[in-house]
């Protein structure tokens, strides 16, 4: 009988681990997803010269961290940004600008989220230099990240 406990056992520890979800999306509703946004919101609107708003494509957290792949936008239709007149100018210009497609990793600290790497519009992936530096799970990063 205490072989087939001990068996039992042993047989739902990698399941229960495996079960457990690395990098959970942060969905509408989340009072998170406000203060994520919030973080990044102030400094993309100075980069580019007027208010902001954001189509999330991505955004998940893990721990103290979460990661997002946002494009900004002028809220309520009042025009395109214009990626010349901003400091993002020489990447507009470049091959793979996905007009501002932007990709944030932050950090939850004692005060609420604080933007701690950010990339708009990249040449390439940003995110495994992230994954590595700051020793997070792949899962955070990649879409589909919650098993």
């Amino acid at each position: 009988m205490i072989t087939r406990r001990v068996a039992l056992v042993l047989l739902a520890l990698p399941l229960s681990r495996e079960a457990r979800p690395l990098g959970l999306d942060v969905l509408r509703g989340d009072p998170d997803r406000r203060l994520l946004l919030d973080a990044i919101r102030p400094t993309l609107a100075r980069a580019t010269n007027g208010p902001i708003r954001f189509t999330v494509r991505e955004l998940r957290r893990f721990g103290d961290f979460a990661y997002g792949v946002l494009q900004p936008r002028r809220p309520d239709g009042e025009g395109a940004i214009d990626w010349m007149a901003t400091p993002y100018r020489a990447r507009a210009e470049g091959a793979g600008f996905e007009d501002g497609l932007t990709y944030v990793l932050w950090r939850r600290l004692a005060g609420g989220w604080k933007v701690e790497e950010q990339a708009v519009g990249p040449a390439a992936p940003v995110w495994p230099d992230w994954q590595r530096r700051y020793r997070l799970p792949r899962n955070l990063f990649e879409q589909g990240g919650t098993p």
